[in-house]
C-alpha cells in the first residue's frame, strides 16, 4: 500500500481548472504493478481499498487524490 501510495503522490499534477491533484494512468496497470513490483490483481485491490477508504476517486484513466495527506502518510513521505 504504501509503494502505491508513494507511486500516485510522484505521479500526481495539478489541475489548474479544478485546483485538484489527478493522476494519468498513461501506462497499463500491468506496467505499473511491474513497477512497484507487485502482481496487477495486487494493485487493483489496494486501489480499491484506496477508493474504500476516500483517498482516491476515479476510475479508468484518470486518478483524483481526495486526501493528498493522508496517502503522504501512508507512503511514510
Amino acid at each position: 500500500d504504501a509503494r502505491c501510495a508513494e507511486w500516485l503522490i510522484q505521479h500526481a499534477e495539478h489541475d489548474p481548472v479544478t485546483n485538484r491533484l489527478l493522476v494519468n494512468l498513461s501506462e497499463r496497470k500491468r506496467s505499473i504493478a511491474a513497477t512497484l513490483g507487485i502482481a496487477p490483481e495486487t494493485l487493483s485491490r489496494i486501489l480499491r481499498q484506496l477508493r474504500e477508504q476516500e483517498l482516491i476517486s476515479g476510475r479508468g484513466r484518470v486518478l483524483q487524490l481526495t486526501n493528498p495527506d493522508a496517502l503522504r502518510a501512508l507512503a511514510g513521505a
